[in-house]
């Protein structure tokens, strides 16, 4: 039997697609440790801010000192931060009554007319600061967004990413609740 050159090569994609599909599920079961900063090792965030939340209402992060933080900023515009927000929900419903802060900075220049109805259209429970102008984003020097930073409780940063996470992975879930067990509230150890 004589096969053209049309099945060799779909033989040879299909082999390929099998391949990377087996390699992507079994990266997926590993799951591989994430490596944080000892306690040594974390230097302080580099920025405080006072913001209004979309009810008005004035948060100074150094208000939530003492909690482990999550800084996440972001715009409803933005493709990634729309595809990270349900996990980011999902980790607050878990952890936000054990201790865990989050806030997320809306750089939309729409303000409270565009984020408001985009809270309510994803269901958002946690708060969520205006940042019209992206005073925070020019502060920082964020590459793009979505940027987040998380914290320890006496302000130091653990993680930056930047990009889409998965923030109710079992990777996170973890890391957080090691910091909410880290002892001591508002003084470095």
């Amino acid at each position: 039997m004589v096969r053209g050159k049309g099945f060799h090569i779909a033989a040879v994609v299909l082999l390929v697609v099998a391949y990377l599909g087996v390699y992507k599920m079994v990266a997926m079961l590993r799951e591989p440790a994430m490596a944080f900063p000892t306690p040594q090792e974390r230097v302080p965030f580099r920025a405080d801010f006072t913001l209004p939340d979309v009810q008005g209402q004035l948060v100074r992060l150094a208000d939530l000192r003492g909690r482990p933080v999550l800084i996440n900023i972001w715009a409803t515009w933005c493709s990634p931060c729309r595809e990270e927000m349900p996990s980011m929900n999902a980790l607050y419903k878990d952890y936000s009554a054990k201790g865990l802060a989050l806030v997320a900075i809306a750089t939309d220049v729409g303000g409270k007319a565009v984020v408001a109805p985009f809270m309510q259209a994803y269901g958002l429970t946690f708060p969520v600061l205006l940042d019209p102008q992206n005073m925070v984003g020019t502060q920082l020097q964020v590459p793009g967004i979505p940027t987040s930073y998380l914290l320890d409780k006496w302000g130091r940063v653990i993680d930056l990413v930047i990009g889409a996470r998965d923030w109710h992975s079992r990777q996170t879930q973890h890391l957080i609740e090691q910091l909410l067990a880290e002892e001591g509230r508002g003084t470095t150890p």
